[in-house]
């Protein structure tokens, strides 16, 4: 069953600042979604992928209602969602990165009370389902604290609370691991992953987190400047980046990179560790020869793909990743 269907949504902004008004006559015009097609089936995750700035909000907010868009059609489980708010808003469950649901001078407990009444859920069932997102997130440690006095982590833990607590058809998740340990993290992938498997649920995930894209997602959209560049499974992005293999190269103490190599780009410096993309057909060997014979390294790993680097090549501006057969 289709739960998410996004057909030719475009959005535009233009600007509105004073200085804006002051110096143009005509606002400039940004374009956040250039006819965008989506369609996500029940038992689906996805990872929503882009760059800051991509459309990927936009995308959001037009999805859950809180956007309208200016072409193209929405729906949400047969729904639109910005004529069908209330309606819609049963049916969803959305975090929304650093936005609470939480009311900002009330206790993290007072929230969720509220949430129970206007979701009409009745107390043994409230009281049941509270129990379940306790143990994977322990809320109860600071239940009794207002919202404003929450560290981000608790607090990101509280949304993720709300957005499950009615047990939404679809859900719309924001960064949601932002600011958690390595324990609740890992906890929450679980929990998601087997919401997953229900079959029962859609579920939207932008993240920056390449791990938890790796862990949850096997499906990915790419958007870029408003416009999809990719839509498959987490396996097909991964082959397509088999075209440009990885190479770390740790340096000799005081050397920098090597300032060119033929047939290999610089991805990324961190302190003494340089990770390189190899072109098609370059021989391992032969690369490792000629930085070995640069007396500039100490070791070479040939790393293989790594999702981080496909999309970091992406992000940069290499299109030929996507278009090559």
């Amino acid at each position: 069953m289709t739960a998410i269907d996004v057909s030719e949504v475009s959005k535009r902004f233009r600007g509105r600042g004073p200085l804006i008004r002051r110096w143009r006559a005509t606002p400039p015009e940004t374009v956040a979604l250039d006819r965008v097609s989506l369609g996500i089936d029940s038992g689906e995750f996805v990872g929503l992928l882009g760059r800051n700035g991509a459309g990927k909000s936009t995308l959001i907010r037009v999805m859950t209602g809180l956007m309208v868009p200016d072409a193209g059609q929405v729906r949400v489980l047969g729904l639109d969602p910005n004529r069908d708010q209330v309606r819609n808003a049963r049916n969803i469950g959305v975090t929304f990165g650093q936005r609470t649901q939480l009311w900002w001078d009330l206790r993290a407990r007072d929230s969720f009370e509220i949430l129970r009444d206007m979701h009409g859920l009745p107390a043994t069932t409230y009281a049941g389902r509270m129990r379940e997102l306790d143990d994977v997130l322990g809320l109860s440690g600071f239940w009794d604290t207002q919202a404003r006095h929450l560290s981000l982590g608790q607090r990101v833990r509280c949304d993720l609370a709300a957005a499950l607590l009615h047990r939404p058809r679809v859900l719309f998740l924001d960064e949601p691991t932002i600011g958690l340990d390595i324990l609740v993290n890992d906890q929450v992938r679980a929990m998601l992953a087997d919401l997953a498997r229900t079959g029962d649920h859609a579920i939207v995930l932008t993240t920056h987190d390449v791990a938890d894209v790796e862990a949850l997602c096997p499906r990915i959209v790419l958007i870029d400047h408003g416009k999809t560049l990719f839509d498959g499974t987490l396996a097909d992005l991964t082959r397509i980046g088999a075209r440009r293999r990885t190479v770390v190269v740790e340096l000799a103490a005081g050397k920098g990179p090597p300032s060119r190599i033929p047939d290999a780009r610089l991805l990324e410096l961190d302190g003494a560790r340089a990770t390189y993309a190899l072109e098609p057909g370059v021989s391992q060997a032969d690369f490792a020869a000629r930085l070995l014979a640069a007396d500039e390294v100490r070791a070479i790993d040939f790393d293989g793909v790594r999702l981080e680097d496909v999309l970091r090549s992406i992000y940069a501006g290499d299109r030929s990743l996507l278009s090559a057969p």
